[in-house]
């Protein structure tokens, strides 16, 4: 089974619970006796579990607020960030710069409605994304631009100072 972390599939809490399952299993069938010739293996899967908690914790920062996952590269003319926004409206995204520093926040609302002859339900979620990038160079604020396409934002920072290579020929 092969988890891959990404930002609100699988909680931190989740993979906690998973753990304790799978050890309260293990004590179960005995394969934590010391003899067991599954010992190693058993204690390789937990040691991963407990890597994928700590994992998840960090996309979690304060009582819900999400740290979304984010690309940083950087191109001869400009650094672009890419950021995992999904269900997120363009108009709840707010990005600013301020000292060699990125910072996105948002949040996502969604609001469910079951009313059937029986009962009413009704569920309301919001979920705050925050992102830090420390920029590796300098940027020129006001030509930056983002666009938001199938939930993943893109952020074109333009650089400062753009070097432009310049042959030099002895005389």
């Amino acid at each position: 089974m092969v988890f891959r972390m990404t930002a609100g599939l699988i909680p931190a809490e989740e993979l906690r619970k998973l753990q304790i399952r799978m050890n309260k299993l293990m004590e179960e069938l005995g394969l934590d006796a010391l003899g067991s010739r599954y010992t190693d293996e058993m204690a390789r899967i937990q040691k991963r579990m407990s890597d994928l908690t700590e994992e998840g914790e960090g996309l979690i920062l304060n009582k819900g607020v999400m740290k979304p996952l984010a690309d940083v590269h950087e191109t001869e003319d400009a650094v672009v960030v890419t950021m995992d926004m999904p269900g997120v409206e363009k108009e709840d995204i707010d990005i600013s710069v301020a000292d060699e520093e990125l910072r996105v926040s948002a949040q996502r609302k969604s609001q469910s409605e079951v009313d059937e002859q029986d009962y009413h339900r009704r569920e309301r979620t919001y979920t705050r994304f925050e992102r830090r990038v420390l920029l590796p160079t300098s940027i020129k604020a006001e030509e930056a631009r983002a666009t938001l396409n199938n939930g993943v934002l893109q952020i074109t920072l333009p650089k400062l100072s753009v070097l432009v290579r310049k042959r030099i020929t002895i005389d």
